[in-house]
């Protein structure tokens, strides 16, 4: 019989009930009495970056076209009985997926039919259907979506900015990957991922609805039978990943091109040092975060200066990125007429934060709006099940965040301005009009 353990956190006023499953899979519960929908989600930690790793029962590394945990996740979402989107609509249900550099994620939200739909999800996830036909075209479907998103000069412009900050770290390629890419994909490579990463040991579900704890992990027994005469018994171990070397230096200071913009699309980057999955991971995260906001944020006199003169829009923004503990960058980006004054503002106002600081008291007003923005966070079940979800791969617990939060100071700030902004690790990616 499964344990199922409450954790509490007294100054959210919220629980989290968490399992593991007889066949490895985690299950975080959180009860939310009076939604009428409820969202589940179950992701596997299997991104774009995992092309390079030691498949299951063989004794090898072995090399994976690029682009292929997105194909898989298309193809999952089509068994034998059809499209699956198909049946979760006549289930009253909007369903969805995801692929990003570290995890591929399918969801639902539903209301009455909320338990039939969570057996359909485990059911289509744990049952792949692959056919040389269906195969094919998909193929065609894919090529097409990534004939589309290189027409678009955002895309094309952060993927300019990966491909000069990195050498060889795999960030550099395209999630869906490129047509060439994906022409490679076989149906025996397709399975060869599935039976690495789609183990449940390597995967986690999240629910928030609202429903009671233990009914909901009863109903999660009772097809366990058929799902471990499938997996069998959990494996030990991890999974053998490639070890990513990458130079602290950039490959490019700056690249350019042209496309069909009617105005200048200007991106700064600067290649950061991952820290290692766990609270030290997203206390980062939180940090950079009210770094970025003292700097460069909306209410701020830089922001205000350079938006009135016309050098800075509405499309200007800071954000840290950053899945898992091999990558971290940050990047700012917008629309401006000047790209190169833009790039010599910045630098201004970096010199200026290193010589005279930053502001204590802005620093407190930001800290509360982001103790407020978590906590109305709770009233969405999309962010909850998710960040429940991103938390377990990354190494801490979602409850905790506050308790992580909290503790950070000025000096933390000004250590990670030191830090983040390195001379060596900057590029500058633009797109002007053609």
């Amino acid at each position: 019989m499964t344990t199922l353990q409450e954790l509490k956190n007294s100054r959210l006023r919220e629980s989290i009930h968490a399992a593991r499953l007889e066949d490895g899979l985690r299950v975080f519960i959180s009860p939310r009495p009076g939604f009428l929908k409820g969202f589940a989600i179950v992701a596997t930690g299997y991104g774009s970056l995992d092309n390079e790793f030691v498949p299951a029962d063989e004794p090898k590394m072995k090399r994976f076209p690029e682009g292929i945990a997105h194909f898989l996740e298309h193809k999952l979402f089509e068994d034998q009985a059809g499209d699956v989107f198909d049946q979760f609509a006549k289930l009253g249900a909007q369903a969805n997926a995801f692929t990003s550099h570290a995890v591929t994620a399918y969801h639902y939200s539903a209301a009455e039919t909320f338990y039939d739909c969570l057996d359909l999800l485990l059911d289509f996830v744990s049952d792949p259907y692959f056919t040389e036909e269906s195969i094919e075209k998909e193929r065609k479907v894919i090529a097409q979506e990534i004939r589309m998103y290189d027409d678009l000069p955002d895309q094309r412009g952060h993927l300019n900015l990966l491909k000069a900050l990195y050498h060889k770290h795999p960030i550099r390629e395209d999630i869906p990957g490129t047509v060439a890419s994906i022409q490679e994909i076989t149906k025996a490579q397709l399975e060869s991922c599935y039976r690495t990463f789609y183990r449940p040991e390597n995967m986690v579900l999240c629910i928030a609805a609202d429903v009671d704890p233990g009914d909901c992990l009863s109903r999660l027994e009772k097809n366990l039978g058929r799902r471990l005469s499938k997996y069998g018994p959990p494996r030990k171990g991890p999974i053998v990943r490639a070890p990513i070397e990458e130079p602290r230096t950039v490959l490019r200071a700056r690249v350019e091109e042209r496309h069909s913009v009617s105005r200048t699309h200007l991106w700064i980057g600067w290649k950061g040092v991952p820290e290692k999955r766990g609270e030290k991971f997203i206390r980062k995260e939180f940090e950079v975060a009210f770094l970025l906001d003292l700097l460069f944020g909306r209410s701020t006199e830089f922001y205000e200066k350079h938006y009135e003169s016309g050098l800075l829009d509405g499309t200007f923004g800071a954000s840290y990125v950053t899945e898992r503990d091999d990558h971290a960058y940050l990047v700012i980006e917008g629309e401006t007429d000047d790209p190169d004054a833009v790039i010599r503002a910045v630098d201004e106002r970096l010199a200026e934060a290193r010589a005279r600081g930053l502001s204590a008291e802005d620093f407190a007003r930001i800290k509360n709006k982001a103790f407020g923005r978590f906590l109305r966070s709770f009233n969405s079940l999309e962010y909850v099940g998710t960040g429940y979800a991103e938390a377990h791969f990354q190494g801490w617990d979602f409850l905790r965040y506050l308790d992580v939060l909290e503790p950070i100071g000025m000096p933390d700030l000004l250590a990670r301005l030191a830090e983040v902004f390195p001379d060596e690790g900057k590029a500058v990616s633009i797109v002007r009009p053609a």
